[in-house]
């Protein structure tokens, strides 16, 4: 058996066994040492380079290495640390904003009320308590409970809604976070609105 002859048949093999896995990375380097054995005449330095090759190839395919993720982990704990106390400065205020949706909310439904059973429909609103009701309801709702830290400080008369969706006592409901306020209004024709 010549040496050329042997050529062909460990380049093919070592083309086939090519892959991702350990095992192959193993069959890489052990074709390649068969090469090395046909093509060099057993010199030494050569299948140690070619051994740093074949790891360096399938280190190159395993994925991220240590540094790669320190140096991610350590970007993404830099924008973390940027980021939470701007969202917790933001954070009263989306409460604001919410809780004075959900009166706007509740009073509209309060208003259906009125037209539905064709009768007045009052809500009461007590700003020391922070608890709001309506009179064809059963409900009450503590703002201070759903919203922890926003608090009804002044409300100009309590909404008595008709049963035609009018409001005979047109009022503004003030909440406020500590800094700041948020109104919500009913206006003479029963519409329910936030400035």
């Amino acid at each position: 058996m010549n040496e050329s002859s042997l050529l062909p048949k460990t380049s093919t093999i070592f083309q086939a066994a090519n892959t991702l896995t350990l095992g192959s990375c193993l069959a890489h380097f052990w074709l390649s040492c068969i090469d090395w054995m046909t093509r060099r005449k057993w010199q030494v330095a050569l299948p140690i380079l070619n051994f740093m090759d074949v790891r360096n190839t399938c280190r190159n395919r395993a994925g991220f290495t240590l540094i790669e993720m320190m140096a991610t982990l350590g970007v993404a704990a830099i924008l973390m640390a940027i980021a939470i106390p701007q969202f917790l400065s933001v954070l009263p205020g989306l409460r604001l904003n919410d809780a004075a949706r959900q009166v706007a909310t509740d009073l509209q439904l309060a208003r259906m009320r009125a037209i539905s059973q064709n009768n007045s429909n009052t809500v009461t609103f007590n700003t020391s308590t922070g608890v709001y009701s309506s009179s064809l309801g059963s409900e009450s709702y503590d703002i201070d409970q759903l919203y922890p830290g926003i608090a009804l400080s002044a409300v100009t008369a309590n909404p008595v809604f008709t049963s035609r969706g009018t409001a005979s006592t047109p009022a503004t409901i003030t909440l406020s976070n500590g800094s700041t306020t948020k109104a919500v209004q009913v206006t003479a024709v029963g519409r329910v609105r936030i400035p």
